[in-house]
């Protein structure tokens, strides 16, 4: 056993060697790519998917130790690249991995739901069992010892056979110091998110957005672009109504729904330009590639 594992992770490290051979891509090449990918170009896919196969370890590592082995999060990963270099879109204006890190978690997560053993308690039972090991807790410090079943009852005031029910969903208390994953070298603490911060691709995607937007408001009128900036908050405030934009601006409510209105149709005017001028001649869309897995070296289609 001890054999398969050092093979594995031989295996993994040599994978993981090959991928940082890759260079990473600019957002110029990563369009040129785009386009020939759309023209029917397997060398271009090959180029655009092998590039990103790294960004595809970072997300699969957040989902380790959840019921799927990890060459086999890396293989679900890898396919969700692949659909997100024949879906991508360059003319949108978006980064490719900004698109595809969506298009790779929901590939991952597909398969854990798939084929995951995980048993999920529902929240409620979630509770009661904290309950009893909170109760427990308290009497073990009051009676200097573990407390019987009994004891929980009566301070508790249920009956024993709800207690021993609710016991039947046993948690396992864990330090965030202990160590997990396959060579026990990671402390649980290493996969906590901290949702009081952004992760990295949700500042991502909002710069992103944030660039986008600023390149339409160049194309606006000095008085369209105020009406859309306090309609839609963009200039950092809240939303405001079209009355107090027409208080701010001094001008009638209709008004500032005709301003609105013009910006909304200039910008459309100026998108759809620039899909006209970066579209690519239409060809027959490539067939989706075959499931290869992450240690077989070139992605086949």
């Amino acid at each position: 056993m001890d054999s398969a594992q050092n093979d594995r992770s031989s295996l993994l490290s040599r994978y993981f060697s090959e991928i940082r051979a890759y260079p990473l891509l600019t957002k110029e090449q990563e369009q040129q790519l785009a386009d020939k990918v759309k023209a029917g170009c397997q060398e271009a896919l090959h180029e655009l998917v092998e590039s990103n196969l790294s960004f595809v370890v970072k997300v699969a590592s957040e989902y380790r130790n959840l019921g799927l082995p990890f060459e086999d999060l890396l293989n679900e990963g890898n396919i969700g690249l692949i659909e997100a270099a024949h879906r991508y879109d360059a003319s949108k204006g978006t980064k490719f991995i900004t698109y595809a890190i969506w298009w790779i978690r929901k590939s991952i997560l597909k398969a854990l739901s798939e084929h995951s053993n995980l048993v999920r308690v529902p929240t409620y039972q979630m509770k009661k069992v904290r309950e009893i090991r909170d109760a427990e807790k308290n009497l073990r410090r009051s009676l200097g010892r573990k407390p019987r079943r009994e004891e929980i009852s009566e301070r508790l005031d249920r009956s024993l056979s709800k207690i021993d029910q609710v016991l039947q969903f046993s948690l396992r208390e864990m330090s965030l110091d202990d160590k997990v994953g396959k060579d026990r070298e990671t402390p649980i603490s290493d996969y906590l998110v901290d949702n009081g911060s952004g992760s990295p691709e949700a500042d991502m995607i909002k710069r992103e957005a944030n660039r986008l937007v600023s390149e339409a408001l160049k194309h606006l009128t000095d008085q369209e672009k105020m009406v859309i900036s306090h309609r839609f908050g963009i200039a950092g405030g809240p939303s405001l109504t079209l009355k107090e934009i027409g208080e701010m601006m001094s001008i009638s409510r209709e008004r500032v729904r005709q301003i609105e209105c013009q910006a909304k149709a200039r910008l459309r005017k100026v998108f759809a330009r620039k899909r006209m001028v970066k579209a690519p001649s239409k060809q027959p869309y490539p067939p989706a590639a075959r499931r290869g897995g992450p240690l077989g070296g070139r992605i086949e289609s």
